[in-house]
């Protein structure tokens, strides 16, 4: 597992990934022209003279993920792979973000078994269980200790605006890898907004993301119900520019649900993940400030 690295001011550096062989690009089309699915995108790699093909687990990262993107790829090794890369971070020129939605579990593991998780244990590999089903919802982790069951579910956050709900920037304006809003916050570079979840809704009543409202409701019901049971839910932020996280108030009705549950004693636990081009991802024991109702809010 990861082992704290002595960092040169004496602190401890908690590192929970390491991604040895980054290699910068640059996308030119997601989709790529070549498989025209949204999953796949082409990058031109320094000293390169064709395109390659690079597999994009977060499609387009909500808006990051654009042609002119700076990226940084990891080859693969796999002969068989459709792909020659993954796309596993944007540099955005403020900071790098994360958008490898994969790496989020791997790196809470490896924060679990550290105990570097606001307000839960340490666990050994023998007490955590990884996609643990119950009834309807499979959660990402199921650990046990000391006659406690701790039911952890993990949701990786790369959004991040001077507003929220951000204001989407007008269609005629190509602006490349740049999903800031407008008005006067546009070039802001820190002190960000991270929210959750981002996207469009099929209709006006509906949250943003269905399974993520099924699964805090469901926390929310085993926390209230079962005795010995912690419910956690833990948003990895995988950039370095937020200064604070909140359920987006572009979904009330998520939002809502969040603040009941924590009100009902499921924890909310915002972690960020800082990310260097040495490939070292870095986790931040304490949590970020957040935001779960505020004087806007109806409920």
């Amino acid at each position: 597992g990861a082992q704290p690295v002595p960092v040169e001011s004496g602190e401890m550096s908690y590192v929970v990934m390491r991604i040895p062989n980054f290699v910068r690009a640059t996308v030119v089309n997601r989709p790529s022209k070549v498989i025209k699915s949204p999953y796949m995108a082409d990058i031109m790699v320094p000293g390169e003279t064709e395109p390659a093909l690079c597999h994009s687990p977060a499609l387009g990262c909500a808006g990051l993920i654009v042609s002119g993107s700076q990226v940084l790829v990891t080859p693969k090794t796999s002969k068989s792979a459709k792909s020659k890369y993954s796309l596993d971070l944007v540099d955005i020129g403020s900071t790098l973000v994360g958008a490898n939605p994969m790496f989020c579990n791997s790196m809470v593991k490896t924060a679990l078994l550290n105990g570097w998780i606001t307000d839960l244990p340490a666990f050994t590999k023998e007490q955590i269980v990884q996609e643990h089903t119950i009834d309807e919802s499979r959660f990402d982790f199921k650990c046990e200790k000391d006659s406690i069951t701790y039911l952890i579910e993990v949701k990786g956050v790369p959004n991040a605006s001077a507003c929220d709900p951000p204001v989407k920037p007008k269609k005629d304006k190509k602006k490349v890898g740049n999903a800031s809003p407008g008005g006067d916050d546009q070039n802001k570079t820190s002190g960000l907004i991270s929210y959750f979840p981002d996207g469009y809704r099929k209709q006006a009543n509906d949250p943003i993301s269905p399974r993520a409202m099924k699964h805090i409701q469901h926390l929310e019901k085993i926390v209230t119900t079962q005795e010995n049971t912690v419910c956690a839910l833990v948003f990895v932020i995988q950039r370095a520019d937020c200064a604070i996280f909140q359920p987006t108030k572009g979904d009330p009705l998520y939002r809502a649900a969040v603040y009941k549950a924590q009100q009902s004693g499921v924890k909310i636990l915002p972690h960020v993940v800082t990310w260097q081009e040495s490939g070292l991802a870095t986790w931040s024991p304490s949590t970020l400030q957040m935001n779960l109702k505020d004087e806007t809010d109806t409920f």
